[in-house]
């Protein structure tokens, strides 16, 4: 293991505490710790003046305790004066309502005001300790886009998304026409006429809805970028990184996309959160380690572990003596080569009073403080490998996101319907990345792109590419149904310009919502389809899984098909648990 730590507020507490909060964590078997991550007003008290004195003082402690720092440049809330000064630097929903001051992520990153201060306080703080040879990484805001701030409807974010529209077409003429405007008297004349796709009586144009989640993207990620690029302007010598929260894949922003300026990714692990009456399952909490880990494919930190109850207002489950433990150690298998704790003692006043951590409000060591040493001294002794994996599930966002925009059926949950795949991947042991669409997939045997609905034309070239050289391609329903303008494509049979891979085409289609399945036939097995029921016409294909007295007439539900030297398998609808498991073992056993 690489490093071994706690998250420390001592702003929250006072210098009193901190020699023995210290000498505690060093009793833990820590060597090291993240501090600062929401100290903006200690480190800037007043618009422009900085201190650094206080943290100094920490850090010199640490030490001599021997102690590593990770230290955090906070973003994520700003101080009093920056609001009263400034309070059109805040979030805009979309019925015009501001936030308030008081809360976390209030702000809107868009804004110019909030980019200046916030890159501002990251050089000051660079330049003070680029030669601090106790820090050894910098970590830049927090869980970006948590608790809805990834999106904004605010003046600025208006401006900038026309300003981005007006730089990625031609022309106002182009846009129409690609959007399909003459659809409900929408032309526009100017981009300036181009509203916010804010709710509506009915749906709004699918074309401007993803291109407001592409424009909320780079957004994200030019917040991080430039409070990086802060950071390291200065500070030549001590890599960067950002902690991503765990509901990342559903978030409107590619994270592949942020995390492209970062030196190496964190992410904040919590099986269970407040209000949940059970935690995730492993099989789901490995997946997000993993998904985690794709956004570089390098090893990762967890700079948020938890070990007590966790929660705002409502709280629910607490972790069982050792679970939490247990949930440290399985994210080792994955990639992760530090673990940080949060936190090392919960706070007795403030929003997160219900957030416990290693010790709580009473100071008092228990079961708690002497599983995490039990954690650390077994993390210590283990060599964390990368996981060589032989499958990757593809990630999109433009497909996440337009599946979101447009989800067809009221059951419909991406994140879901990823587990599902990769769980079948989890039960037998098997090593999974989670890539980018643009990332190479010719080092894997089997790559499975779940709801790719939205597929350009270079990707459909590198997967027949992949397949022709022996690869093995799982595809899911509602696959290449779309254009990158989030359109239908006339025309054209689906899924679109891939019935030679696919070895079928869609001759009839239904959505299936909540409690609706349709029967299906897989030999002798019968099972169910979720979800959607995509009636598929064979063409150079073979049926492996059929429809079973459907109205619709007979038609396979999943077609296996042979592509140069590789095999596809589409499957129109989500199966199953026992079919599903049976196909997969039809398709490991032969890619």
């Amino acid at each position: 293991m690489k490093y071994l730590g706690v998250d420390y507020y001592p702003e929250q507490w006072g210098m009193e505490l901190v020699d023995e909060d210290l000498d505690n964590i060093v009793e833990l078997g820590a060597n090291l710790i993240r501090i600062g991550d929401f100290a903006w007003d200690r480190f800037e008290p007043e618009d422009g003046r900085y201190e650094f004195a206080f943290f100094d003082e920490v850090i010199s402690k640490a030490k001599k305790h021997g102690l590593n720092i990770l230290m955090c440049v906070p973003g994520a809330t700003i101080p009093s004066w920056l609001y009263h000064k400034h309070p059109e630097v805040m979030n805009e929903d979309e019925k015009g309502y501001r936030q308030p001051f008081g809360a976390r992520r209030g702000h809107c990153f868009n804004n110019d005001i909030y980019l200046k201060k916030v890159t501002d306080l990251a050089k000051a703080m660079a330049e003070h300790y680029k030669d601090e040879e106790a820090i050894v990484a910098w970590q830049v805001e927090n869980e970006i886009g948590h608790e809805g701030s990834d999106m904004c409807y605010c003046e600025t974010c208006q401006r900038k998304f026309r300003a981005y529209l007006k730089n990625k077409y031609k022309d106002i003429n182009e846009l129409n026409e690609r959007w399909g405007t003459s659809f409900w008297t929408q032309t526009y004349y100017d981009f300036d006429d181009i509203p916010l796709p804010r709710p509506s009586f009915v749906a709004q144009n699918p074309s401007l809805r993803l291109e407001w989640e592409r424009f909320r993207s780079l957004s994200a990620a030019n917040v991080i970028s430039r409070m990086a690029e802060a950071v390291r302007s200065i500070d030549h010598n001590h890599p960067i990184t950002h902690d991503f929260e765990g509901g990342t894949i559903s978030k409107h922003f590619s994270p592949f996309e942020v995390a492209k300026c970062l030196d190496f990714v964190s992410y904040n692990n919590y099986p269970v959160w407040g209000g949940q009456p059970a935690p995730m399952s492993d099989s789901d909490l490995a997946f997000t380690v993993d998904f985690a880990r794709g956004f570089k494919r390098e090893k990762i930190w967890v700079t948020e572990a938890i070990m007590g109850q966790q929660g705002h207002n409502d709280i629910g489950y607490a972790p069982k003596p050792d679970e939490a433990k247990g949930w440290a150690l399985s994210s080792l298998d994955h990639g992760v080569e530090s673990v940080i704790f949060f936190r090392y003692r919960g706070f007795t006043k403030g929003a997160e009073q219900f957030c416990f951590g290693i010790l709580d409000a009473d100071n008092v060591k228990r079961r708690k403080y002497y599983e995490t040493q039990s954690f650390f001294s077994e993390a210590r002794k283990r060599d964390v490998e990368y996981p060589k994996a032989d499958v990757c599930i593809v990630y999109d966002y433009d497909s996440k996101s337009s599946m979101a925009i447009q989800r067809q059926s009221d059951v419909f949950d991406y994140e879901k319907e990823c587990q599902k795949l990769y769980r079948q991947l989890y039960i037998r042991n098997m090593n999974c990345d989670i890539i980018n669409s643009d990332q190479d997939l010719d080092q894997y045997k089997l790559v499975i792109l779940p709801y790719m609905i939205v597929m350009s034309d270079d990707f459909k070239n590198r997967l027949k590419e992949y397949a022709e050289k022996g690869g093995t391609v799982l595809m899911s329903a509602r696959t290449a149904w779309k254009d990158t303008d989030n359109n239908l494509v006339f025309n054209k049979r689906l899924p679109v310009d891939l019935e030679d891979l696919t070895g079928c085409v869609v001759e009839e289609h239904e959505s299936l919502l909540s409690g609706q399945s349709s029967r299906l036939s897989y030999d002798s097995l019968k099972g169910k389809g979720y979800v959607f029921e995509e009636l598929l016409k064979v063409t150079t294909g073979e049926e492996l899984i059929r429809w079973e007295n459907n109205p619709f007439g007979e038609y396979a539900a999943v077609v296996r098909n042979s592509y140069g030297s590789g095999k596809s398998y589409y499957m129109g609808t989500s199966l199953d648990e026992e079919s599903l498991n049976r196909l997969f073992d039809e398709i490991l056993k032969s890619a």
